[in-house]
């Protein structure tokens, strides 16, 4: 009860220290709407960079007040980013160091290693026909889905949903949807039984 409470009183404690660029992403979504984030990416960046336990409630407290939906309970290290608003992270997610995630919504428990990129899809910047023939690129930013319970490993790239009680191998290139109980590894990921 006492740790709990004193987690809340951190995080309280992180909103105040973060309120002027709190402050100023919702100024910019209130008037430019949600889908413009300039001013909400130049915070994602100064809050990324705070070391210490100092810097996680830093993070957290900015991430919960400018979100989607960030748990309290969630937990990101040093130089991990949101990208987008439209995130959503469940209780006890873990972001390891340098961790950057796309538009996603990711369940209880996820544990993510160093250096994870969940990307928004695989046609950020348009797809390969569009290029090919020099028409102008359509660019498309998907939800990825990420399953309570799952293990993402250092270095992973996901493009694709993951399934629950999933372990994606370190390095993985995931481009592929990876159904609930399974590993994947290798790039490009392939499903492996251990």
């Amino acid at each position: 009860m006492i740790r709990q409470l004193l987690k809340r009183l951190m995080l309280m404690c992180g909103v105040v220290l973060c309120s002027p660029l709190i402050l100023l992403s919702w100024l910019e979504a209130l008037i430019m709407g949600r889908q413009y984030e300039r001013v909400f990416g130049g915070c994602k960046e100064i809050v990324s960079l705070c070391p210490t336990i100092i810097g996680q409630y830093l993070r957290l407290g900015f991430y919960w007040a400018t979100c989607r939906q960030v748990s309290p309970d969630a937990c990101l290290m040093l130089g991990s980013m949101l990208s987008h608003r439209d995130v959503v992270l469940g209780p006890g997610v873990v972001l390891g160091v340098y961790t950057i995630i796309g538009r996603a919504e990711i369940g209880p428990n996820v544990l993510f290693g160093a250096r994870v990129s969940v990307i928004s899809g695989k046609y950020q910047h348009g797809r390969p026909q569009e290029r090919v023939t020099e028409q102008t690129e359509t660019e498309q930013y998907d939800l990825i889905t990420i399953g309570g319970n799952s293990w993402i490993g250092q270095e992973a790239v996901l493009m694709a949903n993951v399934g629950e009680n999933c372990t994606i191998a370190a390095g993985a290139v995931l481009y592929k949807d990876a159904p609930d109980n399974s590993t994947f590894m290798g790039n490009p990921a392939r499903k492996v039984n251990l």
